[in-house]
């Protein structure tokens, strides 16, 4: 998550990782927020500066996922109008992992 305790979390996995020498892991930006987008920005940008790999998709904040929780089905299966693109989401992040275009 695009937010300051979040990334104090992905701060101290990277920090560990490195310390094992570990170099298969990407970073995916989740709950992205659609009216703080720049947070966002700014994360992918000062991770990518510093030769982190990130994936290319994000996987927005909507109430389709709380839904899906809720109700104990996948996202694309809950009655809400932002479901379709909810899955979407999680769609193009496979893409990217089985055709192995994930940026840096």
């Amino acid at each position: 998550m695009p937010e300051t305790v979040a990334t104090d979390g992905l701060t101290h996995t990277l920090s560990k990782l490195h310390e094992m020498g570990s170099d298969r892991y990407r970073v995916l930006l989740t709950m992205v927020h659609p009216n703080r987008h720049i947070e966002a920005e700014q994360l992918r940008a000062a991770l990518t500066q510093n030769d982190i790999p990130v994936f290319a998709a994000e996987i927005p904040r909507l109430a389709a996922f709380d839904k899906a929780a809720a109700a104990g089905v996948p996202v694309y299966a809950v009655n809400d109008s932002r479901a379709e693109r909810a899955w979407a989401t999680y769609e193009a992040v496979g893409k990217e992992i089985c055709h192995g275009r994930l940026s840096k």
